[in-house]
Order: C-alpha cells, then sequence, then structure tokens
C-alpha cells in the first residue's frame, strides 16, 4: 500500500491551538479532580465548579480551539 509523503506528514502535524485545547482540557478535569480530593466537604464550592463552571470552561476551550486560527498561531 503506497502513502502520499504529503497526507502523512499533514496528518503528524498537531496545530499549536489544538495541542494547547487539549492540555487545557486535561489540565481542566485533573485540576477539578484534585479540587474534590482537597476538600471533600465543600459540596457548594464542588457544586458551583463542576456543575456551572467547568462545562462553560470547557465549552469555551472547545469553541477557542475550533475557531479559525491565524497563520501566525500556528506557526512552529
Amino acid at each position: 500500500m503506497q502513502q502520499h509523503p504529503q497526507a502523512s506528514d499533514s496528518a503528524a502535524t498537531v496545530s499549536r491551538r489544538a495541542l494547547l485545547g487539549v492540555l487545557g482540557l486535561v489540565a481542566l478535569t485533573l485540576g477539578s479532580l484534585g479540587l474534590a480530593w482537597l476538600m471533600p466537604d465543600e459540596t457548594l464550592l464542588h457544586y458551583l465548579w463542576v456543575a456551572q463552571a467547568v462545562p462553560v470552561l470547557y465549552w469555551l476551550l472547545a469553541w477557542w480551539v475550533t475557531q479559525r486560527a491565524s497563520s501566525q498561531d500556528d506557526a512552529p
């Protein structure tokens, strides 16, 4: 099976914005778990953070990643 070098290069290249988006999602998720672990009795904080703020932050981060980036954002 013959592969086209240009197709494999584009598949291997991940934009900086997408990489930052994934890292942001991981950091937000792990930070939320750490917050819940460190403060298990703060149920109001858990509700406000997990049920209110985190979904909005996920949405904003996903929106930011999917926006058309300028060529300057994805430059190596």
